[in-house]
């Protein structure tokens, strides 16, 4: 039954009014601007300021004017209040959920385009959503990284398919973090420390950013640099030591040059390093809240370092760009696995085992774009590209067990068991060692056009032709690795040992139509398809699991289409947008976890999702400013989906896993003038996301209800000169607790293992500008 029957109502009524507002309410053309930068806006003009985009990679576009669901964030509207992660972006965009396990662990999702949750292991699981950091994708499906130190400019997400200039990654929306570029003749900084507190098991927290912007050489050469460092509390306790366990430690640097080598010639040259320690936010459902048991230490590390030169050279009716990025990506995750290690093995008899789940990856990725966009002022315009993308991705896993040889050895009765020697695993008292090693090769040319009939009306249509490869070495070893395990009488173990190549090819079309009614109000419809590549998977045992599982999987693909609305009313003093859509996406690639602990990808099955959206802003005064956003979303298995597993398989109209079907967000700004031009400003803001479920179908096993969640955020600043101050608040009703869930398989399990949300936090902040 549809829990939401009045809000689908309500929903529905603001979009149809949408579309009938450009014609009943059009009036002098002014300029136009973001929804969401009108609510953040601290200016005190009386009306909504105008925001541009390059979201289509023409030149900076008035975002009203652009035939797509794009929502803008101004970076200060998650400062004041102390935030800045991805999850935080998501509180302001209906449309984006991000489950988060830990520090740069998470996962995104848009528009109901989701199948499964973080599996920290899969390296096959490849992202809907793409990240990108100015002209850098940084993209990693279930770890994208959290990045403090971006010094942004704002951030644009882009709702739907984008595969056309994005590509493959970016099948259900891309991310794109704009940052701050350097300034050629002022010297001009900023230094901010913020500390704070945080409620129940948690602690103080604080931290210290610094920006500085350099000229070299007036007009021609400059330099930003950034900095951040910060230690932010623990707030899940372990039962048995009292302590808490996943304080997270972060250290982050950025440089930023830029040198305008020829009136014609701009290169900008970045370099970012990060490096973040912290654990991991699990907690277990059987025990008080916020709880968890842990038998050894739990940690996730993460270094990274980030380099880009983009290069802008103007050709008189036409700009080229050349975007030359590269990734190195280091990442560490453990868990105490002392139950899994004692039931599977040992039948969940005491004593429980210490043993440590321990995945490490080591990522690069060197991606390459020239990028051709026309400058007339005529009726056309176009930009065309060739992007090419190498990259690789070596995981190593282990699963250490304090005493595990002598215990298995006396309840086998294998003398002298030697997990090292008979099971070829990398260590002694390590059951399971697992290497996988993918290396990747992906290139694509694209080209879009819009040209515009009568002033009016911009027809779009644009088109990306790529192909894609992936080879793909696997060995498992180890008595939860190996195809047969040793015995007595054969005492060395036989590794499951795999190696395949995938590839694929194909085309990504899109077409749009946009009719400006007049400066203020737009009309657009548009069909754009989605694409992901296939991979390979990992062998499945089947002594242990008893089926043989596929050893690649395809593509999978989608079609979105879209009709919108965007409308700016009353002298620019309200915007309204509204969006309908619906998306087919077939071939799905379908994740099967077995109770095994193996897994699988096959592609089986159709989803449908449909959805509104709508975003608005009202400059209630000039000192005041509202901003209300919402999205409604209905996904779903259109037909039954076999599996070959009877207990895997999706009943038709089975709802999609980790996507509400409603969320909203709302945000109110009010300034106060005081003499000489000081200021108190007063913000709050309020996120609603509805509950999900962790697999299709309650009789498909691990199925749980990730609960709503109400986030309240507010600050009060106070300006003066080139200072600031701010109290402020976050999760002030502890409305939201829960980010993702893992379904409770084993007996001894003292219940489900949630992933929780930090608690209240309450903190000052001091900025100062020169």
């Amino acid at each position: 039954m549809n829990k939401h029957p009045l809000a689908l109502r309500t929903l529905a009524a603001l979009v149809a009014g949408a579309f009938a507002a450009p014609l009943a309410m059009a009036a002098d053309p002014v300029p136009q601007s973001a929804p969401q930068a009108a609510a953040q806006t601290t200016d005190t003009s009386e009306q909504i300021e105008r925001v541009e985009v390059t979201a289509t990679r023409t030149g900076a576009v008035d975002v009203q004017k652009v035939p797509a669901a794009i929502t803008v964030i101004k970076p200060e509207s998650l400062s004041k209040y102390g935030l800045g992660n991805l999850n935080d972006i998501a509180d302001l965009v209906p449309a984006m959920t991000v489950q988060q396990q830990a520090t740069g662990v998470n996962n995104i999702t848009m528009r109901g385009l989701v199948v499964r949750g973080i599996v920290p292991s899969e390296v096959q699981d490849a992202s809907l959503v793409a990240v990108y950091i100015d002209e850098m994708p940084v993209t990693l499906k279930s770890a994208n990284p959290d990045l403090k130190v971006l010094d942004l400019e704002r951030v644009e997400v882009l709702q739907g398919p984008q595969g056309t200039l994005f590509g493959a990654g970016s099948m259900a929306g891309t991310v794109r973090q704009i940052t701050q570029k350097p300034e050629f003749n002022d010297l001009f900084g900023t230094v901010e420390a913020v500390g704070s507190r945080t409620s129940g098991f948690g602690g103080d927290n604080h931290n210290l950013r610094g920006s500085v912007n350099v000229p070299i050489k007036d007009d021609t050469l400059a330099l930003r640099l950034t900095g951040y460092t910060g230690k932010d509390s623990g707030f899940i306790r372990n039962q048995l030591t009292g302590r808490t366990t996943n304080g997270v430690s972060t250290n982050q640097g950025r440089a930023a040059l830029r040198l305008q080598a020829t009136p014609d010639l701009l290169i900008d040259a970045s370099a970012t390093a990060s490096n973040i320690k912290g654990g991991i936010n699990d907690a277990y459902a059987g025990l008080a809240p916020y709880t968890t048991i842990a038998l050894l230490p739990e940690v996730g590390n993460d270094k990274l370092q980030l380099y880009n030169v983009t290069v802008n050279y103007e050709l008189g009716t036409a700009k080229l760009i050349s975007s030359t990025s590269y990734l190195h990506r280091d990442t560490l995750y453990v868990t105490s696995a002392q139950y899994p290690a004692t039931a599977f093995i040992f039948g969940g008899q005491d004593p429980l085992m210490q043993s440590a789940y321990t995945i490490g990856n080591k990522v690069t990725d060197f991606a390459q774009e020239f990028r051709l966009q026309s400058k007339a002022s005529g009726p056309l315009k176009w930009t065309a590209g060739a992007f090419f993308e190498k990259g690789s991705r070596d995981t190593l896993q282990d699963q250490p067990t304090t005493g595990f040889d002598a215990r298995y050895a006396a309840t086998r009765n294998f003398p002298g068991y030697d997990s090292q020697v008979n099971e070829l695993a990398s260590t002694p008292d390590n059951y399971f060692s697992g290497r996988q090693y993918v290396d990747s090769r992906q290139v694509a040319v694209f080209a879009e056009a819009t040209y515009t009939l009568w002033d009016k009306l911009d027809l779009t249509a644009g088109l990306r032709l790529f192909r894609g490869t992936q080879d793909f070495d696997l060995k498992f070893s180890g008595l939860f690795g190996n195809l047969a395990n040793a015995t007595p009488a054969s005492p060395t173990g036989v590794p499951a040992l795999a190696s395949s190549s995938a590839s694929a090819h194909g085309s990504n079309p899109r077409f749009a139509a946009a009719y400006r009614i007049d400066d203020d109000h737009t009309i657009y419809a548009s069909a754009g398809k989605g694409f992901r590549y296939g991979g390979n998977n990992q062998p499945v045992p089947f002594n242990f699991c008893g089926i043989n599982a596929p050893a690649t999987f395809a593509p999978d693909s989608l079609w979105n289409y879209e009709i919108g609305s965007k409308n700016v009313l009353f002298n620019r003093r309200v915007t309204f947008n509204a969006s309908a859509y619906r998306i087919d996406w077939d071939d799905v690639q379908v994740f099967n976890r077995l109770p095994c602990t193996y897994y699988f990808t096959q592609n089986a099955g159709k989803i449908r999702s449909e959805g509104l959206e709508i975003e608005s802003a009202f400059k209630i005064t000039r000192h005041a400013s509202i901003g209300i956003n919402a999205s409604l979303n209905h996904a779903t298995a259109t037909d039954r989906v076999e599996t070959g597993i009877a207990a895997q398989n999706i009943p038709a109209g089975a709802r999609v896993p980790y996507a509400p079907k409603f969320a909203a967000s709302a945000t109110a700004s009010y300034s106060i003038p005081l003499p000489n031009n000081d200021e108190i400003g007063l913000s709050a803001s309020y996120a609603h996301r509805g509950e999900a479920y962790t697999n299709f179908a309650r009789e498909q096993g691990s199925y749980a209800e990730i609960p709503s969640s109400n986030t309240v955020n507010a600050t009060l600043t106070y300006r003066t000169g080139g200072y600031e101050v701010g109290l402020f608040g976050t999760n002030l009703t502890n409305g939201a607790k829960v980010s993702d869930i893992t379904p409770n398989t084993i007996a001894i399990q003292p219940g489900d293992t949630l992933y929780m949300v930090r608690p209240r936090t309450v903190g000052l902040r001091v900025k100062a500008r020169f």
